[in-house]
């Protein structure tokens, strides 16, 4: 077998010959070794492919740069590929970087770059698909892998982008209300979206974000949507015309700066909640005077039916107050419709109310009691309790609400209310009911409420409310580039995206291993569609293709015609049979069981300088007597790179500095971290160094892939 590229026009021969090979040949070489011929290839079978140029004079692409400037990656071709830090992935918008990247390479590399690529920069996950093929077909399961290619925690290095963050007017809608970024505690648990159920969910950040940003941000404004957000920042959608064509109800993530033409964000969803059945009024110390005797009684609490209670405490929202004095409880009222109405849901809560000129009142210092905290006409809210109630409950109280303060202005329904809290909390409530609220303020003079006149100018609240329109539509005509100096904000939580609101305006928004599967759509999209080309050239052996993956879909970048390293390695660590019959039985173009354990598999590289450099001197200087002990024994998941064992210790046969692979399974990717590590723990290495985030990117770019049906 040749687990090489090189090597096709020897193992054609062998296979001439009768011999059973697994190997490679001269087309799968050219595959992997010519990227322009691959993604012509790949072009030919049906595959969608990232824009690219191929240039063979450095002048000539520092021209197309110049006049076409934009994000790219540079990726030599040929035998240079081989040389990894060549591979640069641009961070500008403007590709002033590349252009400094090809100076230098055409002053440095100029006579061993040939042939190079300058592809467009595509976002998204990158992740790998990789099948046997026995000379005919492709031999399930299907591998699907997520390589980390740099050699630091976190992808230090050139592809390492910004982070997705707010300005510092964005609201985020926590449990206990809304609240600026910067206010954020970790104990906070913010409204999410489940792009899987749809439904509403608090989750508490697992990350908050800040840091000084003094570059470009992407303003995105129309009538639904008023957002300040990083180039990078994940926006929560679906594209527009996938929306209104067979859509699947599922929504994903896109960079805010890869924005398609048009775009649809959610700006609410279905809400659970809790149905209670009953409230419990507190009890409560009453006393009083007989003669010169001060009596002091206990006044029990009340219980009263919920869907009552929410009645009345809408119409108190609305029209009623506490008084400073006495302990009155207050609700006006003249239209005599609505007084009509006030009264039946009145009568049924277990306090007397008397009727006075402008509505009525009661003497109640428990019901006053409860009441009162709940603020005067500037400050009024709704208990966090009563806004986690379900749908039809939280219903309930907002036709009282309306009932006394809504009204219709232009075939749109208004909350109106002079206190910012509570105008924050309608807009809650309206999420929460599958709607949407939109608040302006205004400065009211001589004029008032409903039927109340303002002897003092405050500040009038609107909640506009859409009942059918409940998607902010994006066009790409509503964003725009703009400077921005100051602070950035964001936070992780486990649905990638968050309830969110600049000016009033809310919707949702968004906010970074190897495993065996019978069906991959990421496969059937890329690698599956190369069957007839690659059984034409009678290939037999391991390849694989790596992807970019986004909302719009799935784009080849380059072909691994061979196991690789350390892919052959993590593969030994999921097999269950016996590879000598089952590479035998492809090479005979049979098909054979392949048994891979369930779960995941993982590797990481034990590597020493000057790994991933050539350098002969830093090898001597710093590796070349360096020996590798074991604490312990068992040699499980242990796989040599170069290094040989002599007398009982390890020591580097090559100068790569490429020492050891060490692998684990489990049966999920917390699992599988786990065992990998502690079998890192039992290498002493002087020197070493090592990944210490392999798996840590699967909760972020699992959830992508999920959602945008990949996985």
């Amino acid at each position: 077998g040749f687990d090489d590229i090189g090597f096709g026009e020897e193992a054609e021969k062998l296979r001439k010959a009768g011999k059973p090979v697994v190997g490679g040949c001269i087309y799968t070489d050219k595959l992997e070794l010519d990227r322009e011929f691959g993604q012509e290839e790949l072009k030919a079978a049906g595959v969608n492919i990232i824009p690219k140029w191929n240039f063979t004079d450095f002048d000539e692409a520092i021209k197309f740069i110049k006049e076409n400037p934009q994000r790219y990656v540079i990726k030599p071709s040929g035998i240079a590929q081989n040389e990894k830090e060549l591979l640069f992935v641009g961070q500008e918008e403007d590709g002033k970087d590349i252009l400094e990247m090809l100076e230098k390479y055409k002053k440095n590399w100029g006579k061993k770059i040939k042939v190079f690529q300058i592809q467009k920069y595509v976002s998204g996950v990158e992740v790998a698909v990789g099948a046997f093929f026995n000379g005919e077909d492709f031999i399930h399961p299907i591998n699907v892998n997520f390589e980390h290619k740099r050699m630091f925690p976190g992808d230090i290095g050139p592809s390492t982008g910004e982070m997705g963050c707010y300005d510092e007017q964005t609201e985020v809608l926590a449990r206990n209300g809304w609240k600026y970024f910067k206010d954020l505690l970790y104990e906070d648990e913010l409204l999410t979206y489940n792009p899987v159920s749809n439904n509403l969910e608090y989750q508490r950040p697992s990350a908050i974000v800040r840091y000084n940003h003094h570059k470009k941000m992407i303003k995105i404004k129309n009538r639904a949507t008023d957002l300040l957000v990083t180039l990078d920042h994940n926006m929560f959608g679906v594209e527009s015309n996938k929306y209104r064509n067979k859509w699947d109800g599922q929504f994903s993530l896109v960079k805010a700066k890869d924005l398609p033409s048009g775009f649809v964000v959610p700006r609410t969803g279905e809400w659970i909640g809790e149905e209670v059945e009953t409230i419990k009024i507190p009890s409560i110390t009453l006393s009083g005077r007989r003669g010169i005797e001060v009596r002091r009684w206990e006044k029990n609490e009340v219980y009263i039916k919920m869907d009552d209670w929410l009645s009345f405490f809408g119409i108190w929202l609305a029209e009623g107050s506490t008084s400073s004095r006495g302990y009155q409880v207050h609700v006006t009222q003249v239209n005599p419709k609505k007084k009509l109405k006030i009264e039946e849901i009145i009568k049924r809560i277990p306090f007397k109310f008397r009727k006075t000129n402008n509505g009525w009142c009661c003497s109640s210092k428990q019901l006053w009691s409860y009441l009162r905290p709940f603020g005067d006409a500037l400050s009024k809210s709704i208990p966090v309790e009563m806004k986690n109630l379900c749908k039809r409950q939280i219903s309930i109280m907002f036709d009282a609400m309306m009932l006394g303060d809504g009204g219709v202005y232009n075939k749109t329904k208004i909350y109106y209310t002079s206190s910012k809290k509570l105008a924050d909390d309608v807009q809650e409530l309206l999420t929460k009911m599958g709607k949407v609220g939109g608040i302006k303020s205004r400065l009211r003079k001589n004029t008032g409420i409903g039927n109340r006149k303002f002897k003092e100018i405050h500040l009038s609240y609107e909640v506009m409310i859409r009942e059918k329109k409940t998607c902010a539509w994006l066009d790409r005509r509503d964003t725009k580039v703009v400077d921005y100096d100051g602070f950035v904000y964001c936070a992780e939580v486990p649905n990638h995206n968050m309830y969110v609101r600049r000016n009033g305006v809310s919707l949702f928004c968004g906010n970074t291993l190897m495993y065996w599967s019978n069906r991959s759509p990421i496969f059937d999209q890329t690698l599956s569609k190369m069957k007839e080309k690659l059984a034409a050239s009678g290939y037999v052996g391991y390849i694989d293709v790596n992807c970019i993956s986004n909302v719009r879909g799935v784009y080849p970048l380059e072909f691994t015609s061979r196991f690789g390293y350390p892919h052959i390695s993590i593969a030994m660590e999921g097999m269950l049979g016996e590879w000598g019959t089952f590479l035998y039985g492809i090479a005979k173009k049979e098909k054979p069981e392949l048994r891979m354990k369930k779960g995941f598999q993982m590797g990481v590289v034990i590597a020493v300088p000057p790994f991933p450099f050539h350098d002969p001197d830093a090898f001597r200087k710093y590796s070349e007597d360096a020996a590798k002990k074991k604490k312990k024994p068992a040699l499980d998941g242990v796989h040599p790179g170069d290094v040989k064992l002599v007398e009982e210790v390890w020591r580097l046969a090559g100068d790569s500095g490429y020492a050891l692979i060490i692998t684990g399974a489990g049966s999920t990717v917390e699992e599988t971290r786990k065992q990998v590590y502690n079998r890192v723990k039992n290498i002493i290495i002087p020197n070493l160094f090592y990944r210490t985030d392999i798996g840590e990117r699967w909760r972020e770019d699992g959830d992508r892939l999920q959602t945008w049906g990949y996985l």
